[in-house]
């Protein structure tokens, strides 16, 4: 993992292992964003979306030579392989080794960004979606059909844990009716009152793979819930087809 420094290295200094990162590319230092903790989780959310897109990169490279982070490299008798490039393939694994801790490292910071960020937001004024909810003018269950998903009684958590940035068009997100916009309220459980803040919701659909997710979501005025199955090999990146930012 490259060194957290600030400011940036110098082009072309090396990581503390003595080994430029594929991505060259430091990592969001907290004190870059002093008094900014919201911004500087979304520069490691940012960070952590380059590493997977050159994650990604890096399996298309061993796809293409057929090759997997598993394929043998010699024969039945100890030799080199001759039907494969085997130095492209070695390169490209040691590449993704590298990428893949770097991107546990992001992950690690990222949850402890979340938390600061979150302990900040909460000794801030409810914002006018919390007052939406906890209006006495609306009830706590609004009756509309999203999809086909039906508004049912739901103890509604006291205010959101993210907000929807963008959805994917055929995505399992587009599929279960949620929108740009929306917030977030109660993710499988996850509400912002959960350890880990929005990190958590990525543990939830990372063992949730085919499983039926409900949530809560308030959009415009309106009280919805909606089931959301995360699914991969849709058409696009991720199991959800969703980016969402924390509130």
């Amino acid at each position: 993992m490259q060194e957290l420094v600030w400011p940036p290295p110098a082009a072309g200094a090396s990581s503390s292992s003595g080994e430029q990162s594929i991505t060259a590319l430091p990592l969001p230092h907290p004190e870059a964003y002093e008094g900014e903790p919201r911004e500087y989780a979304r520069a490691l959310m940012d960070r952590r979306d380059q590493i997977e897109k050159e994650i990604e990169a890096l399996k298309d490279v061993l796809n293409s030579h057929g090759a997997t982070s598993q394929t043998q490299l010699v024969d039945n008798e100890g030799y080199p392989r001759g039907d494969i490039d085997i130095y492209a393939i070695r390169h490209a694994r040691s590449s993704l080794v590298r990428l893949q801790n770097d991107r546990q490292t992001v992950s690690d910071l990222l949850a402890t960004a979340l938390q600061d960020a979150f302990s900040v937001s909460s000794s801030t004024t409810p914002s006018t979606s919390n007052a939406i909810v906890n209006g006495s003018s609306q009830t706590n269950q609004s009756v509309r059909q999203v999809n086909g998903n039906e508004v049912k009684q739901d103890q509604w958590p006291e205010k959101p844990i993210a907000r929807v940035n963008t959805v994917a068009p055929q995505s399992p997100a587009s599929q279960a009716g949620l929108q740009a916009n929306d917030q977030i309220y109660d993710f499988a459980g996850v509400t912002h009152l959960s350890q880990g803040g929005i990190q958590a919701i990525g543990s939830v659909v990372s063992r949730s793979e085919g499983v039926s997710l409900k949530l809560l979501v308030l959009r415009a005025d309106q009280r919805i819930t909606l089931y959301l199955t995360p699914r991969n090999g849709w058409g696009g990146r991720g199991s959800l087809g969703c980016h969402i930012l924390p509130i």
